[in-house]
Formats: structure tokens, C-alpha cells, sequence
């Protein structure tokens, strides 16, 4: 999916479902957001996430380049019910809001102990 600015701090919001929350309440998780920017650009993109009543992630900021890469950030959640659903939040090119990102994929996921 192509996620182009559309105005300064313009983001593109997804779904984080309350029984994926659910599952993720109490423990270490990593976000991976897949992405990419188009060939020959560069930017940078910034993540945000509202995961209801276990709180946010902050904000992120990441360098995004041609090649497809994984930004992974880690955040450890509280043992309580969600609530309702959440939501993470990618802005393409927070620096000049012009240059598009490419996301591949967004994964949440606990890793190995």
C-alpha cells in the first residue's frame, strides 16, 4: 500500500482489533512495520499507536530508503483489558511532506523469551 502525504502530519491509521490487543496485554511485544520508500527517494516516516486502555507506543521516527526494510520497536504492555480497539498510525515524509512510503506489512508479534 502507498501511503502518500496529503498534508503536513497526514496519517494513515489501521485497525488494531480489542481480541489482538486482548492477547497482547501483559507482555513484551514488537511492532515490524515492512516498508519502503519509491526507488530513487528517500524520507523518513514517523509511527504512532493508541493500544486503548494499554496505553501508546510514543512516537517513532524512521530513516526509510529504497530497499525494502523491517523498523521494528519493542514496548511492554500492561496486564489489563484493552477495552476497546486500538490503532497505529504511519506519516509518510514527516520532513518535507512530499515523498510517499511503500508498507508492506505490519506485524505485531511476542518474541522468544
Amino acid at each position: 500500500m502507498r501511503i502518500t502525504p496529503s498534508a503536513p502530519d497526514s496519517a494513515a491509521v489501521f485497525d488494531l482489533g480489542e481480541g489482538v490487543l486482548a492477547q497482547l496485554a501483559g507482555r513484551r511485544v514488537t511492532f515490524d512495520v515492512n516498508a519502503a520508500a519509491p526507488e530513487g527517494e528517500s524520507t523518513q516516516m514517523s509511527i504512532r499507536c493508541n493500544l486503548a486502555e494499554l496505553g501508546d507506543c510514543g512516537r517513532k521516527r524512521f530513516d526509510v530508503e529504497a530497499s525494502r526494510q523491517d523498523f521494528l520497536f519493542e514496548i511492554e504492555l500492561p496486564d489489563r483489558q484493552p477495552g476497546s480497539f486500538g490503532s497505529i498510525s504511519l506519516t509518510p515524509d514527516i520532513s518535507q511532506g512530499r515523498v510517499p512510503v511503500d508498507i508492506y506489512g505490519i506485524r505485531v508479534f511476542i518474541p522468544d523469551p
